[in-house]
């Protein structure tokens, strides 16, 4: 479904209701505009490339294209929050196409209570590539609807969460930072700033899946992610955390930073 009155294909501006999604293997990004400003483009476009490249593809849409057309389908929609998919269809000819899609941003009581989360045993083809697997997300949403879920967290054959259906994962264990080894996972643009900012900060990290029975010894949990930012979890399965670490607080408080200053940086560019 999109969003607002334009679309972009192939760097033409169409109706959304000229719409046609392309078949085939599709490599995509999601990227979250705030102020007007698309948030951490480069980083976005660096994975965009790689996906198509882990794929053995190769995307004929030049850095600078896909960057004006992303100010083009903001101006032209005149919207200055939201969140954009962008995307490369390769057959049967090749297709750019950049569209507002439905977002859902979470509101104050999640962000201080946290959110309630469950486990699905699966895993991605190619965790790396972000590319469309409608197998996994069809079964991740009729859980997350079913069960009144805010996201599904996945286990791998051994047993081991490695993310989350749509979003990235942190465990926080005896003070230290748990996380899976990015070769294992969708490398998300959210995670990579938390994990700079905790490199810089200091903190310790350990890159490894935490085992199912490992869980309830943590302290507590969260996702990263381009709607949820840094989103504490309340409970997963028959694990709740009754209080949100003061940890997890600064690590939120510090993307806000991060976010604000990325803004700062860019709105020039895509307000002249």
């Amino acid at each position: 479904m999109l969003l607002h009155r334009f679309f972009i294909e192939n760097g033409e501006i169409l109706v959304t209701s000229a719409f046609k999604p392309g078949p085939g293997i599709e490599i995509y990004e999601v990227i979250r505009v705030i102020r007007g400003v698309p948030l951490f483009t480069n980083d976005h476009l660096k994975r965009f490339y790689h996906s198509a490249w882990l794929c053995h593809l190769e995307i004929p849409v030049d850095e600078d294209t896909i960057q004006c057309c992303l100010k083009t389908l903001i101006r032209s929609n005149g919207v200055e929050e939201g969140n954009i998919r962008f995307s490369f269809c390769f057959r049967p000819a090749g297709k750019f196409q950049a569209y507002f899609i439905p977002h859902f941003y979470p509101g104050a009581e999640m962000l201080e209570n946290g959110v309630d989360c469950d486990l699905l045993r699966a895993e991605r083809t190619d965790p790396n590539a972000k590319v469309v697997q409608t197998n996994l997300r069809d079964k991740a949403n009729r859980m997350i609807s079913g069960m009144n879920l805010y996201e599904v967290l996945l286990l791998n054959t051994r047993d081991e969460f490695t993310e989350g259906s749509r979003s990235n994962l942190f465990f926080l264990k005896k003070g230290i930072l748990v996380t899976s080894p990015s070769e294992e996972v969708l490398p998300g643009i959210t995670r990579q700033k938390v994990l700079q900012w905790l490199g810089s900060s200091g903190k310790t990290v350990e890159f490894r899946n935490l085992p199912l029975e490992e869980l309830q010894g943590t302290e507590g949990a969260f996702l990263t992610g381009t709607s949820p930012k840094v989103l504490p979890i309340r409970r997963i399965g028959d694990v709740y955390y009754p209080e949100i670490s003061p940890a997890v607080r600064e690590i939120m408080a510090a993307y806000d930073r991060m976010i604000e200053a990325e803004i700062q940086e860019n709105i020039g560019k895509f307000s002249d």
